[in-house]
């Protein structure tokens, strides 16, 4: 079968359509896409009208194409986990007993478009970059729509490959220097601010992910090109590559949810990163499965009327093939 493809915003994100189940385990239609997602900045979508009922086997094979398929659940996720394989369930879905069974964050709907630019004094979008916080952050991500609301929840995309391109040569050179210290508690107890049933970790689970450091400027191990990273909710600061930190500092970012002001030097950079010429919005149907490249995209969830809609997405992260 021919496949229709079309690209999301000029050269960033790419979309087929007409795609089978059985495609998914097709040999040459994986690395198709994958030579796809490579090409288009690290964004791909998947989209067929018979792709809204795949078993757990069929998306972990497509998303096998694009890396490798992490195996262990994150830590306070485990009761979110589709039950014998390493897929998170996101959004507001419960089991018969109303106990929900998938990780919930309660964001802003969009309005307009002009909402997908991030807003400085809202701090909204919560654009990021998965998982900074982990000794080996992932390559990329799969997400896969099982229920999708009647409006909202679209998915939003930046490049950030292209964004870091536009910058003048100054501030390419000061960000080069820098690097992000992130923190998996962190993160969790941020968004429990605002979202109070989201998990917290533990102190023998704040002992097991101690906080990591990254560069916000990554050079991609496929492509050679340099991108922006680090933006993450788990960033709580921003410091001269090498520079210690107290670990009064830590716990207090940590416990609190709090970040330092150095953080402002990314928070700086979003309005340009996401600005319409380095973005795309994705809204899903019911079946749809988008790829992301984590080294050189970052992401936003955006609300719905969840108290009144259901939405279910899959999830699987994605490691380097060994």
């Amino acid at each position: 079968m021919q496949h229709q493809t079309s690209y999301l915003n000029n050269d960033f994100g790419i979309c087929i359509d007409d795609v089978t189940k059985n495609d998914l385990h097709n040999s040459s239609f994986q690395a198709y896409a994958y030579e796809l997602w490579v090409q288009s900045g690290g964004l791909l979508a998947i989209r067929g009208a018979n792709l809204v009922n795949i078993s757990p086997v069929d998306f972990i094979s497509i998303s096998n194409s694009f890396g490798k398929v992490e195996q262990e659940m994150q830590a306070a996720r485990d009761d979110k986990s589709v039950d014998g394989y390493p897929i998170l369930r996101i959004g507001n879905v419960k089991n018969d007993n109303g106990d929900s069974i998938s990780q919930f964050a309660q964001v802003p709907k969009l309005s307009c478009d002009a909402d997908i630019q991030y807003n400085p004094k809202t701090k909204r979008p919560v654009w990021h970059t998965d998982s900074t916080f982990r000794k080996k952050p992932p390559i990329g991500s799969v997400f896969h729509c099982r229920k999708a609301p009647s409006s909202g929840g679209e998915t939003l995309f930046a490049d950030t490959r292209t964004a870091f391109e536009y910058l003048d040569e100054e501030k390419k050179h000061q960000l080069e220097k820098l690097e992000a210290i992130c923190s998996l508690a962190h993160h969790d107890k941020k968004i429990n601010t605002y979202s109070p049933d989201y998990p917290t970790l533990t102190p023998e689970q704040r002992l097991a992910n101690p906080p990591m450091r990254v560069p916000l400027v990554l050079t991609h191990p496929v492509t050679g090109k340099r991108a922006l990273y680090g933006v993450n909710s788990s960033t709580c600061s921003i410091v001269p590559i090498g520079e210690k930190v107290c670990s009064e500092d830590l716990d207090y970012w940590d416990l609190e949810g709090c970040e330092d002001e150095s953080v402002s030097i990314l928070r700086d950079l979003l309005p340009h990163v996401t600005g319409p010429n380095f973005t795309v919005k994705w809204s899903w149907r019911a079946g749809d499965i988008v790829i992301w490249d984590n080294r050189c995209t970052i992401h936003a969830a955006t609300g719905f009327d969840h108290d009144n809609e259901q939405r279910e997405m899959w999830r699987v992260t994605l490691h380097d093939k060994e």
